[in-house]
């Protein structure tokens, strides 16, 4: 993991990587989880919804680059304050666009993807 990790040169990368951390805990003891998931949940800024949507465009299955885009769509259009709290994970995931729950996320959009216009997002 460690060696993927600083071998990686995107940082949508990450979202990924804290799903396989989370992945290999599960083969861990019980007492063991209840000590590692507070702290991955706490450290997991990978897991900010803004960050998972960008790692979702770059993603190599189409399904998961076409589930992105309502949501960076729907996201711009939101005139929310931006507040970068790590999000609450579910840690029985099957994929890492379902680490977080997204009906009680707060929405913003990526400032990346600020100056890009919806037409160019489709």
């Amino acid at each position: 993991m460690w060696f993927s990790i600083k071998t990686s040169k995107y940082f949508t990368e990450g979202l990924k990587f804290v799903y396989q951390s989370i992945q290999s805990s599960r083969y861990l003891p019980e007492d063991l989880r209840n000590i590692i998931d507070p702290v991955t949940e706490r450290n997991g800024f990978s897991a900010h919804p803004e960050h998972l949507i960008l790692a979702m465009t770059q993603d190599n299955t189409k399904h998961i680059r076409e589930l992105e885009i309502p949501r960076i769509l729907k996201a711009g259009q939101l005139d929310q304050k931006r507040t970068f709290i790590p999000p609450k994970l579910n840690f029985n995931a099957e994929d890492y666009s379902e680490r977080i729950n997204w009906m009680n996320c707060d929405l913003s959009s990526p400032p990346l993807s600020k100056d890009i216009s919806d037409d160019e997002i489709k």
